[in-house]
């Protein structure tokens, strides 16, 4: 049997030409560079920006204390963007990435909120109350807080540091909607 798919490819790739040979695979997409990033970090690395702080000002101050260098290994162990377009989401794409895995991270830490709960509770937020969220993108956490209260809820938080780790989660999520 194997000798038979052998030959029968054989035949396909004469019959076919060399063009179909050359096709060439569809470029990477900008998450799946912010992915192959963040993994390509060292593993304590990843786990300091996580750990890094309660406040969007921690994970903040965290990125940006990291080593140029540092980030252009992970980088290179990762596929090119194809495109300046590809380049520039990916970018996006690594800060919806940090801000995600910061947040699960101290959710989980300090309330007690598994990542799986989150997706679900996420998943059951209707995209009027999503769109609300994206609109507080560039208001400070406390005037976001009303708009994720629903969600908050499902997830029983309610203390004002767990609803503005709350909105950044959110927040990345519908980023990282938008580059997908």
């Amino acid at each position: 049997m194997p000798r038979r798919l052998a030959a029968l490819a054989a035949l396909l790739m004469l019959t076919a030409g060399p063009a179909a040979a050359q096709v060439s695979p569809p470029p990477v997409s900008a998450l799946a560079i912010a992915r192959c990033t963040w993994a390509a970090l060292p593993e304590r690395t990843r786990a300091a920006l996580i750990a890094s702080g309660p406040t969007i000002a921690d994970i903040g101050k965290a990125v940006a204390g990291m080593s140029p260098a540092l980030i252009q290994l992970a980088q290179s162990q990762c596929p090119a963007p194809a495109t300046a377009e590809i380049g520039e989401a990916a970018k996006d794409a690594w800060a919806g990435r940090v801000m995600t895995n910061w947040a699960e991270g101290e959710l989980a830490a300090r309330y007690g909120v598994a990542p799986a709960a989150l997706a679900r509770a996420w998943s059951r937020a209707p995209p009027a109350a999503r769109r609300q969220i994206a609109a507080g993108f560039d208001k400070p956490p406390d005037a976001v807080r009303p708009d994720v209260a629903a969600f908050a809820a499902q997830l029983r938080l309610t203390d004002p540091a767990a609803l503005d780790l709350l909105s950044a989660w959110a927040l990345a999520q519908i980023r990282l909607a938008a580059i997908d």
